[in-house]
């Protein structure tokens, strides 16, 4: 190609879309993982333990930050980290929205209105490494830990809405004293060990690799493997407790949200069919029911205090 006065022009270099990006890294990870572990299983391991506790960064929506913007923004201190949280209404008891693994304070935000039209408040943080929240790493204790931390400084909450990982984080923290009047979750996971293993095996990480990968992260978060099951973490005190979850759910499979119901006393799952692991946070039906639900619960706190 060249130009009117006859002098060449030199094409542009397109940049790859990032999507081909993702791609050519995955491939140099997989590729990498079975050579570096044949070499030095311990530096191997360093590695994937700091892959698996790096959670991906995903952008806001138009639509979801628009929500972010009406609400009001503050932050708290957590473990020498910063914790980037906003609140929306006046109401006295709060709903806590918690995203998923990679997610942000943006992902619940088609049940802010609702909420807020039911009478509650609702509260939403960027988890620990995520979003605006300060941090490269973190992992599912951390996060549980970091509810209770939002208790303290915007709590107490009258329930707690969670997908995902937030949601087995929200499980956790309900162990450790979270105090919800009822829980709402959506795709939940309930083995992280079990997801290490889908971890280890797109990353083609040596089985040697990850059982020493799984020791290091037991000692960094101080808690073991077995303890992070949600089958052990039902909580002494009743807690009602209703699960959605999509029969296609490709990211995480409908047994887990079934495994919850089996163990949980008082526990309710809804089966979808067509909105997979991220819609069923916008589908409308799913939202009104959810509403519902927490707003049972307030309305017959009410009836026993008066």
């Amino acid at each position: 190609m060249s130009r009117n006065d006859g002098t060449a022009r030199t094409p542009r270099r397109r940049r790859p879309p990032q999507k081909k990006l993702e791609q050519i890294k995955l491939s140099f990870v997989r590729t990498t993982f079975p050579a570096l572990g044949a070499l030095s299983v311990t530096l191997a391991s360093r590695w994937a333990e700091r892959l698996f506790r790096t959670p991906p960064r995903s952008a806001r929506t138009p639509a979801e930050k628009r929500v972010l913007d009406g609400g009001e923004r503050f932050c708290f201190p957590f473990r020498g980290r910063r914790i980037s949280a906003w609140r929306w209404g006046t109401g006295e008891r709060p709903v806590l929205l918690v995203h998923g693994w990679g997610g942000h304070a943006g992902r619940l935000s088609k049940f802010v209105e609702p909420l807020l039209a039911a009478g509650f408040s609702a509260v939403a943080i960027d988890a620990p490494a995520h979003g605006d929240s300060s941090g490269r790493q973190t992992g599912l204790p951390q996060i549980a830990r970091c509810l209770l931390a939002a208790e303290e400084h915007a709590g107490p909450f009258e329930a707690a809405i969670g997908h995902s990982a937030g949601g087995a984080a929200c499980v956790l923290a309900i162990r450790e004293g979270l105090a919800v009047r009822r829980a709402v979750l959506l795709a939940p996971t309930t083995n992280p060990e079990e997801f290490s293993g889908r971890f280890a095996r797109a990353l083609r990480i040596p089985p040697a690799v990850r059982e020493k990968m799984k020791e290091r992260l037991d000692v960094h978060h101080g808690w073991r493997w077995p303890d992070l099951r949600l089958v052990a973490c039902v909580p002494d005190r009743p807690v009602p407790l209703l699960i959605f979850h999509d029969e296609r759910d490709h990211c995480v499979p409908l047994r887990d949200g079934e495994t919850i119901v089996r163990v949980w006393r008082g526990a309710t799952i809804v089966r979808t069919r067509g909105l997979g692991h991220h819609r069923i946070l916008r589908d409308a039906a799913v939202v009104a029911c959810a509403v519902a639900f927490v707003t049972a619960a307030a309305e017959g706190a009410a009836r026993a205090s008066a």
